[in-house]
């Protein structure tokens, strides 16, 4: 499918007209992996380091990405796109310690009293402006070949569960509302602000934008989270937290909210909410033991398509994946999935790429 096919089916996709799901279907790698990162003082680094501004050289990430002209702009039915690495970017705007262990970034907690709140609650600009910086570089680095986009940012459920811990956080529920509620408005802000910068710096390509999950839209997107929202009931999460994702939600005129299908129960909560474009939902493997299966989660997509855009990612066996494009919708839908490799005969291997083309 060429450039303007592909964005005329994202066009498509979100007024939920488009015939066929935008799909792109690989084989699945593990997430996780012991990858080393550069850092400015030479070293190659993957675990067991807290990382600091100073020790991020956006350019050095630039390098690894080997990007030219001659790379593939779509994959499947999506774009390609360049972020900023992960560093737990809103956690860091906050004040969280960000530490490398295993390859990946974490945040750590940095508020050890709820009481202490309002002493703490102060921006580190040096992320801030890091995140800019990082921005800027990978605009050059395109020149306007790939979009530039929005990274990981977690949601103001996510930023304060890191700065507290998930076991303060639970309890400032219901011992410490105002203080939480302090928090939440000022991690809301946080995350608002930084989004609105960096999109300021963010040129449009064809005329639009595009987010990390590589779909094409006309104005400036906006990709959100509540992660932790599995430790609480769909009416907690209602009552406590959904008001600040929702001042993130009207913010922007398109927003993703992600959603991993260990937390769907919160789905019916985020379907209230009008000004809400799409869900999207990460499926949880090999988390089985606190998610459903794909059975189980059927009956919440096909209410969510009946409303909204859905995007579902994530890794399935090839009988999953025929009963996905068998009982959901094409109608708002996107599909960029992997199949788990003992579920993937060797001819089907082969038929992937006849696949994509098939229903892509």
């Amino acid at each position: 499918m060429d450039l303007e096919r592909v964005l005329e089916a994202h066009k498509s996709f979100w007024h939920m007209n488009n015939s066929e799901p935008l799909m792109h279907i690989t084989k699945y790698s593990p997430l996780r992996r012991d990858e080393k990162i550069p850092l400015s003082d030479g070293r190659l680094v993957s675990d067991n380091v807290y990382l600091h501004p100073d020790l991020i050289d956006p350019r050095l990430f630039a390098e690894r990405l080997r990007f030219d002209e001659e790379s593939p702009i779509i994959q499947g039915d999506f774009l390609r796109t360049l972020a900023p690495f992960d560093f737990c970017w809103t956690q860091a705007f906050i004040g969280c310690p960000i530490r490398l262990c295993s390859g990946k970034t974490w945040a750590e907690p940095f508020i050890e009293k709820i009481e202490e709140i309002e002493s703490r609650l102060k921006v580190n600009n040096e992320w801030l402006k890091k995140f800019l910086e990082f921005t800027l570089v990978l605009i050059e680095l395109s020149q306007g070949r790939l979009p530039v986009v929005q990274p990981l940012f977690r949601g103001p459920f996510d930023m304060a569960a890191s700065a507290l811990g998930s076991n303060q956080l639970c309890t400032s529920i219901y011992k410490y509302p105002n203080l939480l509620e302090d928090l939440l408005s000022f991690c809301v802000g946080v995350f608002i602000d930084a989004l609105k910068d960096q999109i300021k710096l963010i040129p449009k390509f064809r005329n639009g934008y595009s987010c990390m999950f590589g779909i094409w839209v006309p104005e400036p997107i906006c990709r959100t989270q509540a992660d932790y929202s599995v430790l609480v009931s769909p009416q907690v999460y209602e009552k406590i937290f959904l008001p600040y994702d929702l001042r993130i939600i009207e913010a922007f005129k398109y927003t993703i909210f992600h959603l991993h299908s260990a937390n769907i129960h919160i789905a019916e909560k985020l379907l209230m909410v009008p000004e809400l474009k799409a869900i999207q939902v990460s499926i949880d493997y090999p988390a089985k033991a606190f998610s459903p299966p794909l059975e189980k989660l059927l009956p919440i997509f096909k209410k969510i398509l009946e409303r909204k855009p859905l995007i579902i990612t994530g890794p399935v066996t090839r009988r999953e994946l025929q009963l996905i494009h068998r009982e959901l919708s094409p109608e708002g839908l996107a599909l960029n999935l992997s199949i788990l490799p003992r579920y993937l005969p060797d001819r089907f291997v082969k038929d992937l790429k006849l696949f994509n083309i098939m229903y892509g």
